[in-house]
């Protein structure tokens, strides 16, 4: 039997540094046409596409929606398809869903909390719409529809394919839809309300029991009945303003459109007003180009203010914010101007806004982004992770994971790769964000047991949700910028990895393997230690010793690697003499032996020694980071 200081013994091994674990080559994927080894999509790349015609009506009183969907689905692929797979999101609600088994006792931000019947499907049709529904054409599975076709979708060609349905929006949408009552009326909020095609691809051909926003991209058409009284705003530009705003209404969005001032379309004091002239419904129409999905609000209590967007090359956006008067006292009179500033600065400094409008729309969901709207929570101020910092956030989603469509699993490549960007345009405006890089660090660095980065986002923990889908992938982009390549290094190539899979699917390989090429460094210790494992940091100084016994002469200063995690070293020396002086090592020092000689030129005693003087790295051990000399 072992004894206790054995098993403590074979507990630290399994925590020391070893150089051939972690610089050890990752093993990619061979080229293919379709992704090449640099990262990129390959000359035989494809990526199927869906089209879509929704037409629905809203009942405010029974809150039914109920319509139609028509979806042309392209095959770009080489493969023959036999059936089809589409994602049918309001099923969630049932009480026999997988979520609704899966949401703990107490509750999840995202679980079930109310339940609805779900998607009724009255039809289903392939090839001709006049035909007959056929019960056997398809099987629903929990969330999933698969279609059967009568012909398989051979390569380069489309197939149109559609179905009736409604289902009743629940007041609690788990975070994701749903009703919020104000003094003026209600606010309904509406996202996952249509059936839409999973993405097919050449990774794991069709993405079936996904979350979030995995979508193919193409043309979308959508137009909404609702009372007449209600304005009605979503994802893309509104396509007959003639028929659904009044006269000053249409004036003043157009006055927007061209302004570099917020301009209210519809005050506090025109709610009032009756805007029904007599109809008892309207019908709002949207398009929008290489979307596949869509969010709308309703709301007679809605203030409207917009503004133009300037995305540069004689571009322009318009930028709306639509909100109940009791988000007034919460400063939202000013996000309008806040949106325009935080798209600017995306278009700026990565690439442009993709889409004509950006509708931001405040009602009771906390927050949640889609193609050209975001929902946010009414009553957020511009505290600390407040209106700012969500604003700054669900617009950032138009780039991660909505134009660049990485799949939603790894929650890095939506969540993480967006709270990167978020944390530059906080510093650029000064403004709060929802954490700070120095409470990432010092997160990172006190927590033990986690699962790595690249775990699947059904796998995640719930305690571990935050840190892994936001936090760690952050700060290890923030990392890879400023201790790593530099920040002109690292941004022109995130620039291009940007341009280069915008409306594409890349993976997260994709990723790792574009910026290795593009900055030409082998980073195969860092994905090792920040995304492939949960490796922890612990860098210390071990001993120094003076040439000749003599100061003048300089000094040899060890330090050691104590735990699996690589990283640069920055070491800041003080001298007895009063100087000061820094010195920055690569992280390769540690790739043959986990202790490093290297040579100061000191010139009198040192009395002073600090590793990471400016806690940049989530270094767990700091008692190790300092070495205090006699002066002698």
């Amino acid at each position: 039997m072992l004894s206790g200081a054995s098993l403590m013994a074979i507990a630290q091994s399994g925590n020391e540094y070893s150089p051939s674990e972690t610089f050890k080559p990752n093993s990619w994927l061979a080229s293919s046409a379709t992704r090449t080894a640099t990262g990129r999509p390959g000359a035989a790349y494809w990526q199927n596409r869906a089209d879509y015609k929704v037409t629905v009506s809203f009942d405010t009183l029974t809150r039914i929606i109920a319509g139609k969907v028509s979806i042309q689905y392209f095959n770009n692929s080489p493969e023959t398809l036999p059936y089809l797979w589409l994602k049918l999101p309001q099923n969630r609600f049932r009480k026999d869903s997988k979520t609704a088994a899966l949401t703990p006792v107490n509750g999840t931000r995202f679980g079930v909390q109310e339940n609805t019947d779900g998607f009724s499907i009255s039809k289903v049709w392939t090839g001709d719409p006049k035909k007959n529904s056929d019960s056997s054409l398809y099987m629903i599975t929990d969330e999933y529809m698969k279609i059967n076709l009568a012909a398989p979708l051979k390569p380069g060609t489309s197939v149109s394919l559609g179905m009736d349905f409604s289902f009743l929006l629940p007041r609690n949408g788990s975070d994701y839809m749903g009703v919020l009552n104000t003094k003026n009326g209600a606010v309904y909020q509406v996202s996952q309300w249509f059936p839409k095609i999973s993405v097919y691809d050449d990774i794991l051909g069709w993405n079936i029991f996904t979350n979030g926003y995995y979508i193919e991209p193409g043309k979308l058409d959508y137009s909404i009945t609702a009372p007449a009284n209600l304005i009605v705003q979503g994802t893309g530009e509104l396509m007959n303003p003639a028929e659904t705003l009044t006269a000053k209404e249409q004036q003043q969005l157009l006055r927007a459109m061209k302004s570099d001032s917020v301009i209210t379309i519809r005050s506090a004091g025109s709610i009032q007003q009756p805007r029904d002239e007599g109809k008892k419904t309207r019908t709002w129409r949207f398009h929008a180009d290489n979307v596949g999905d869509a969010m709308w609000a309703a709301s007679a209590a809605f203030i409207w203010d917009a503004v133009k967007v300037d995305l540069g090359g004689n571009r322009t956006a318009t930028a709306m914010t639509l909100y109940p008067v009791e988000s007034s006292a919460a400063a939202w009179s000013n996000a309008t101007a806040h949106a325009k500033k935080i798209l600017e600065y995306y278009s700026r400094q990565w690439i442009p806004y993709p889409y004509k409008t950006m509708a931001v729309i405040g009602g009771g969901v906390t927050g949640l982004a889609s193609c050209g709207v975001s929902f946010i929570q009414y009553t957020s101020t511009f505290g600390s992770n407040g209106l700012w910092s969500k604003l700054n956030h669900e617009l950032g989603h138009s780039w991660f994971n909505i134009m660049i469509t990485g799949s939603a699993r790894q929650n890095w490549m939506c969540e993480g790769l967006n709270s990167f960007i978020n944390d530059l345009s906080g510093k650029h405006f000064n403004e709060p964000a929802a954490f700070t890089i120095k409470d990432a660090t010092s997160w990172v660095a006190r927590t033990k047991e986690f699962q790595p980065l690249t775990e699947p986002y059904e796998l995640i923990l719930y305690d571990n949700f935050a840190l892994h889908a936001y936090v760690k992938p952050a700060l290890a982009l923030h990392l890879l910028r400023t201790q790593v390549l530099g920040s002109e290094k690292f941004d022109a190539a995130f620039r291009d990895y940007m341009r280069t899979w915008a409306f594409k699917h890349p993976s997260g390989e994709n990723f790792f393997r574009f910026m290795e090429d593009h900055c030409g460094e082998d980073l195969s210790w860092f994905w090792n230690g920040w995304f492939r494992n949960n490796w922890r940091l612990d860098q210390s100084i071990e001993k120094v010793e003076y040439l000749n016994n003599s100061p003048d002469n300089g000094a040899y200063i060890t330090i050691k690697n104590r735990d699996k995690m690589a990283m640069p070293v920055e070491v800041e020396v003080q001298e007895e003499n009063g100087k000061t002086a820094r010195m920055r090592l690569p992280a390769e020092v540690w790739s043959k032996h986990r202790e490093w000689t290297f040579l100061y030129a000191s010139t009198s005693p040192i009395v002073r020694i600090k590793l990471d003087p400016d806690r940049n790295l989530p270094d767990y051990t700091r008692s190790n980071n300092v070495w205090e000399g006699s002066g002698k």
